[in-house]
Protein backbone atom coordinates (compact mmCIF):
# COMPACT_ATOMS: atom_id res chain seq x y z
CA UNK A 1 0.00 0.00 0.00
CA UNK A 2 1.57 3.76 -0.70
CA UNK A 3 2.82 6.19 1.92
CA UNK A 4 1.28 9.28 2.00
CA UNK A 5 2.89 12.51 3.35
CA UNK A 6 0.66 15.86 4.15
CA UNK A 7 2.66 19.07 3.59
CA UNK A 8 1.43 22.57 5.39
CA UNK A 9 1.80 24.24 1.92
CA UNK A 10 -1.01 22.35 1.04
CA UNK A 11 0.94 19.81 -1.21
CA UNK A 12 0.04 16.41 -0.77
CA UNK A 13 2.27 13.14 -1.62
CA UNK A 14 1.62 9.44 -3.48
CA UNK A 15 4.66 7.29 -2.51
CA UNK A 16 5.48 4.17 -3.83
CA UNK A 17 5.59 1.17 -2.27
CA UNK A 18 8.95 -0.39 -0.59
CA UNK A 19 9.28 -2.23 -3.58
CA UNK A 20 9.33 0.77 -5.60
CA UNK A 21 13.04 1.00 -7.75
CA UNK A 22 13.04 4.72 -6.92
CA UNK A 23 12.42 7.13 -4.38
CA UNK A 24 10.47 9.70 -5.80
CA UNK A 25 7.27 10.41 -4.55
CA UNK A 26 4.87 8.87 -7.83
CA UNK A 27 2.55 11.52 -7.64
CA UNK A 28 2.11 15.01 -5.83
CA UNK A 29 -0.31 17.74 -6.27
CA UNK A 30 -0.65 21.06 -5.20
CA UNK A 31 -4.16 21.44 -4.72
CA UNK A 32 -4.11 25.61 -3.65
CA UNK A 33 -2.46 27.96 -5.79
CA UNK A 34 0.84 29.43 -4.51
CA UNK A 35 4.57 29.31 -4.69
CA UNK A 36 5.25 26.41 -6.95
CA UNK A 37 7.17 23.69 -5.27
CA UNK A 38 10.58 22.41 -5.92
CA UNK A 39 9.98 19.23 -8.09
CA UNK A 40 13.11 17.20 -8.63
CA UNK A 41 13.46 17.65 -12.16
CA UNK A 42 13.33 13.63 -12.96
CA UNK A 43 9.65 14.07 -12.51
CA UNK A 44 6.74 15.16 -15.29
CA UNK A 45 5.31 18.15 -14.02
CA UNK A 46 1.92 20.59 -14.88
CA UNK A 47 1.60 23.94 -14.09
CA UNK A 48 -1.82 26.01 -13.74
CA UNK A 49 -1.69 29.40 -13.87
CA UNK A 50 -4.96 30.75 -12.62
CA UNK A 51 -5.11 34.43 -12.25
CA UNK A 52 -2.08 36.74 -12.64
CA UNK A 53 0.94 36.25 -15.38
CA UNK A 54 3.84 34.48 -14.56
CA UNK A 55 7.33 35.00 -15.91
CA UNK A 56 9.89 32.14 -15.68
CA UNK A 57 13.26 31.00 -17.60
CA UNK A 58 12.90 27.16 -19.10
CA UNK A 59 16.01 25.91 -20.10
CA UNK A 60 17.35 29.47 -20.13
CA UNK A 61 14.86 30.83 -22.04
CA UNK A 62 12.59 33.21 -21.12
CA UNK A 63 8.63 32.75 -21.23
CA UNK A 64 5.53 34.70 -19.59
CA UNK A 65 2.52 32.31 -18.66
CA UNK A 66 -1.17 33.49 -18.96
CA UNK A 67 -4.22 32.85 -16.96
CA UNK A 68 -5.93 30.11 -18.26
CA UNK A 69 -2.46 28.32 -19.92
CA UNK A 70 -0.78 24.82 -18.64
CA UNK A 71 3.15 24.60 -18.11
CA UNK A 72 3.79 20.84 -19.34
CA UNK A 73 7.53 20.14 -18.43
CA UNK A 74 9.22 16.83 -19.02
CA UNK A 75 11.60 14.75 -16.99
CA UNK A 76 15.26 17.10 -17.24
CA UNK A 77 13.58 20.27 -18.56
CA UNK A 78 14.73 22.95 -15.69
CA UNK A 79 12.44 25.78 -14.58
CA UNK A 80 12.54 28.99 -12.67
CA UNK A 81 10.07 30.78 -11.64
CA UNK A 82 9.69 34.70 -10.78
CA UNK A 83 9.77 35.28 -7.03
CA UNK A 84 6.13 35.38 -5.87
CA UNK A 85 4.61 33.39 -8.94
CA UNK A 86 1.35 31.60 -8.05
CA UNK A 87 0.58 28.60 -9.59
CA UNK A 88 -1.40 25.37 -9.13
CA UNK A 89 0.43 22.19 -10.14
CA UNK A 90 1.50 18.28 -9.89
CA UNK A 91 3.79 16.31 -10.65
CA UNK A 92 4.17 12.38 -11.54
CA UNK A 93 6.72 10.06 -12.17
CA UNK A 94 6.68 7.72 -14.95
CA UNK A 95 6.12 4.72 -12.80
CA UNK A 96 3.06 6.19 -12.03
CA UNK A 97 1.27 7.44 -15.03
CA UNK A 98 3.07 6.41 -18.33
CA UNK A 99 1.35 4.79 -21.27
CA UNK A 100 2.88 4.49 -24.40
CA UNK A 101 -0.06 5.12 -27.55
CA UNK A 102 -0.41 6.39 -30.75
CA UNK A 103 0.95 9.84 -31.49
CA UNK A 104 -2.55 11.21 -31.94
CA UNK A 105 -3.55 10.54 -28.68
CA UNK A 106 -1.72 11.47 -25.09
CA UNK A 107 0.43 10.37 -22.26
CA UNK A 108 3.56 11.14 -21.30
CA UNK A 109 6.22 12.01 -24.80
CA UNK A 110 2.98 12.03 -26.81
CA UNK A 111 1.10 14.77 -27.59
CA UNK A 112 1.05 17.05 -23.84
CA UNK A 113 5.01 16.96 -23.39
CA UNK A 114 6.13 16.88 -26.51
CA UNK A 115 8.17 19.55 -27.81
CA UNK A 116 7.97 18.78 -31.32
CA UNK A 117 4.47 19.43 -31.71
CA UNK A 118 5.47 23.22 -30.04
CA UNK A 119 5.95 25.42 -26.68
CA UNK A 120 5.73 23.35 -23.37
CA UNK A 121 2.02 26.03 -23.59
CA UNK A 122 -1.05 24.97 -23.62
CA UNK A 123 -3.80 27.78 -23.80
CA UNK A 124 -7.11 26.44 -22.15
CA UNK A 125 -10.35 28.29 -23.10
CA UNK A 126 -12.19 30.48 -20.32
CA UNK A 127 -15.19 28.18 -20.54
CA UNK A 128 -13.11 24.75 -19.27
CA UNK A 129 -10.47 26.80 -16.16
CA UNK A 130 -13.19 25.91 -13.37
CA UNK A 131 -13.34 22.20 -14.61
CA UNK A 132 -9.17 22.42 -14.48
CA UNK A 133 -8.88 23.66 -10.98
CA UNK A 134 -11.46 20.93 -10.06
CA UNK A 135 -9.33 18.26 -11.55
CA UNK A 136 -6.74 19.82 -9.33
CA UNK A 137 -8.62 19.45 -6.32
CA UNK A 138 -10.06 16.20 -6.79
CA UNK A 139 -6.74 14.89 -7.36
CA UNK A 140 -5.52 16.01 -4.26
CA UNK A 141 -8.48 14.65 -2.45
CA UNK A 142 -7.97 11.40 -4.00
CA UNK A 143 -4.71 11.46 -2.54
CA UNK A 144 -5.87 11.57 0.92
CA UNK A 145 -8.14 9.19 0.49
CA UNK A 146 -8.13 5.50 1.57
CA UNK A 147 -10.44 3.62 -1.17
CA UNK A 148 -9.59 0.24 -2.33
CA UNK A 149 -9.03 1.40 -5.59
CA UNK A 150 -7.61 5.40 -5.12
CA UNK A 151 -4.45 4.55 -7.58
CA UNK A 152 -7.23 3.97 -10.19
CA UNK A 153 -9.23 6.61 -9.55
CA UNK A 154 -6.13 8.87 -9.66
CA UNK A 155 -5.01 7.45 -13.05
CA UNK A 156 -8.26 8.24 -14.48
CA UNK A 157 -8.43 12.13 -13.16
CA UNK A 158 -4.54 12.55 -14.66
CA UNK A 159 -5.94 11.01 -17.94
CA UNK A 160 -8.80 13.51 -17.90
CA UNK A 161 -5.99 16.52 -17.29
CA UNK A 162 -4.12 15.18 -19.51
CA UNK A 163 -6.49 14.46 -22.90
CA UNK A 164 -8.15 18.01 -21.84
CA UNK A 165 -4.25 19.48 -22.60
CA UNK A 166 -3.99 17.44 -25.57
CA UNK A 167 -7.42 18.50 -26.96
CA UNK A 168 -7.11 22.38 -26.53
CA UNK A 169 -3.09 22.25 -27.92
CA UNK A 170 -4.75 20.49 -31.28
CA UNK A 171 -7.44 22.72 -31.21
CA UNK A 172 -7.33 26.58 -33.04
CA UNK A 173 -7.05 27.74 -29.90
CA UNK A 174 -3.62 27.31 -29.56
CA UNK A 175 -2.70 29.17 -32.86
CA UNK A 176 -3.56 32.62 -31.14
CA UNK A 177 -0.36 32.89 -28.52
CA UNK A 178 1.92 32.73 -31.91
CA UNK A 179 2.71 36.09 -32.54
CA UNK A 180 3.48 34.49 -35.59
CA UNK A 181 1.40 34.68 -38.34
CA UNK A 182 1.21 32.03 -40.35
CA UNK A 183 -1.10 30.66 -43.55
CA UNK A 184 -2.95 27.97 -44.12
CA UNK A 185 -0.35 26.62 -47.05
CA UNK A 186 2.28 26.56 -44.42
CA UNK A 187 0.41 25.53 -41.28
CA UNK A 188 -0.71 22.32 -43.65
CA UNK A 189 3.04 21.75 -44.66
CA UNK A 190 4.24 21.82 -41.06
CA UNK A 191 1.65 19.12 -39.78
CA UNK A 192 2.43 16.81 -42.78
CA UNK A 193 5.48 16.84 -41.83
CA UNK A 194 4.66 15.79 -38.11
CA UNK A 195 2.73 13.27 -39.09
CA UNK A 196 4.96 11.56 -41.81
CA UNK A 197 7.71 12.03 -39.00
CA UNK A 198 5.68 10.18 -36.41
CA UNK A 199 5.14 7.84 -39.49
CA UNK A 200 9.19 7.26 -40.32
CA UNK A 201 11.20 8.47 -37.65
CA UNK A 202 12.52 5.17 -36.89
CA UNK A 203 13.43 4.00 -40.26
CA UNK A 204 14.03 7.28 -42.14
CA UNK A 205 15.88 9.96 -40.72
CA UNK A 206 17.55 11.45 -43.62
CA UNK A 207 15.94 15.22 -44.97
CA UNK A 208 16.03 14.13 -48.57
CA UNK A 209 13.29 11.25 -47.95
CA UNK A 210 10.94 13.99 -46.53
CA UNK A 211 11.40 16.51 -49.24
CA UNK A 212 11.02 13.83 -51.40
CA UNK A 213 7.33 12.69 -49.77
CA UNK A 214 6.47 16.42 -49.44
CA UNK A 215 7.60 17.68 -52.54
CA UNK A 216 8.89 20.74 -51.80
CA UNK A 217 12.79 22.01 -51.77
CA UNK A 218 14.90 21.67 -47.91
CA UNK A 219 15.06 25.39 -48.13
CA UNK A 220 11.21 25.55 -47.83
CA UNK A 221 10.93 22.92 -45.83
CA UNK A 222 13.62 24.39 -43.35
CA UNK A 223 12.15 28.01 -43.65
CA UNK A 224 8.65 26.66 -42.97
CA UNK A 225 9.27 24.55 -39.57
CA UNK A 226 11.22 27.81 -38.27
CA UNK A 227 8.56 29.89 -38.77
CA UNK A 228 6.30 27.53 -36.92
CA UNK A 229 8.17 25.67 -34.65
CA UNK A 230 11.91 27.68 -34.23
CA UNK A 231 13.89 24.71 -35.26
CA UNK A 232 15.07 23.02 -38.62
CA UNK A 233 13.96 20.01 -39.90
CA UNK A 234 17.11 18.26 -38.90
CA UNK A 235 16.54 19.46 -35.48
CA UNK A 236 13.05 18.21 -34.97
CA UNK A 237 14.31 14.59 -36.80
CA UNK A 238 16.57 14.56 -34.19
CA UNK A 239 14.36 15.65 -31.11
CA UNK A 240 11.63 13.24 -31.95
CA UNK A 241 14.56 10.50 -31.67
CA UNK A 242 15.84 11.32 -28.77
CA UNK A 243 11.98 11.69 -27.13
CA UNK A 244 11.69 7.62 -28.02
CA UNK A 245 15.12 7.45 -26.71
CA UNK A 246 13.77 8.75 -23.57
CA UNK A 247 10.85 7.01 -23.02
CA UNK A 248 12.63 3.72 -24.07
CA UNK A 249 15.58 4.14 -21.31
CA UNK A 250 13.00 5.39 -18.39
CA UNK A 251 11.03 2.23 -19.06
CA UNK A 252 13.75 0.11 -17.55
CA UNK A 253 13.20 -2.53 -19.97
CA UNK A 254 16.46 -2.00 -21.93
CA UNK A 255 20.15 -0.97 -21.84
CA UNK A 256 21.42 1.95 -23.59
CA UNK A 257 23.14 -0.11 -25.80
CA UNK A 258 19.94 -2.11 -26.53
CA UNK A 259 17.56 1.40 -26.96
CA UNK A 260 20.81 2.84 -29.04
CA UNK A 261 20.68 -0.42 -31.48
CA UNK A 262 16.98 -0.21 -31.93
CA UNK A 263 16.97 3.67 -32.79
CA UNK A 264 19.62 2.28 -35.64
CA UNK A 265 23.13 3.89 -33.79
CA UNK A 266 25.72 1.52 -34.60
CA UNK A 267 27.88 2.89 -32.27
CA UNK A 268 26.83 3.52 -28.21
CA UNK A 269 29.28 5.45 -27.48
CA UNK A 270 27.71 7.95 -30.60
CA UNK A 271 24.64 7.36 -29.45
CA UNK A 272 25.40 8.77 -25.66
CA UNK A 273 26.99 11.90 -27.40
CA UNK A 274 23.78 12.57 -29.29
CA UNK A 275 21.44 12.09 -26.71
CA UNK A 276 23.63 14.64 -24.06
CA UNK A 277 23.05 17.26 -27.15
CA UNK A 278 19.66 16.89 -27.11
CA UNK A 279 19.30 17.43 -23.22
CA UNK A 280 22.72 18.54 -21.31
CA UNK A 281 23.31 14.49 -19.76
CA UNK A 282 24.41 11.34 -20.85
CA UNK A 283 21.92 9.05 -20.61
CA UNK A 284 23.98 6.97 -17.90
CA UNK A 285 23.20 10.23 -16.16
CA UNK A 286 19.65 10.72 -16.54
CA UNK A 287 17.75 7.77 -14.87
CA UNK A 288 17.00 7.35 -11.91
CA UNK A 289 17.90 3.14 -12.19
CA UNK A 290 21.64 2.73 -13.09
CA UNK A 291 21.25 -0.79 -13.48
CA UNK A 292 19.81 -0.60 -16.99
CA UNK A 293 22.25 1.98 -17.69
CA UNK A 294 24.98 0.25 -18.90
CA UNK A 295 26.99 2.04 -22.00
Amino acid sequence: MSQLEQQPDGLSYLFADAQSKHNLALLMVQALAGEPPLYDEALYRIFFIEENEVKLTLDGASFLIEPGQLLTLSPGEKVIFEQGSEVRSLAFHHDFFCIKVKPSEVFCDGVVFNRVLGEPIVTLPVHEWPSTVTRFEELDILIRSDSVFVKERIASGLRSLLLQAADCKFSGSQQETSLTLRDERTSDLVLRFQELLEENYLDRKELQFFCDELSVTPEKLNRSLKENLGQTALQAINERIALEARVELRSGRKSIKEVAIDLGFDDPLYFSRFFKKQFGVAPSHYFSDPQHHEE
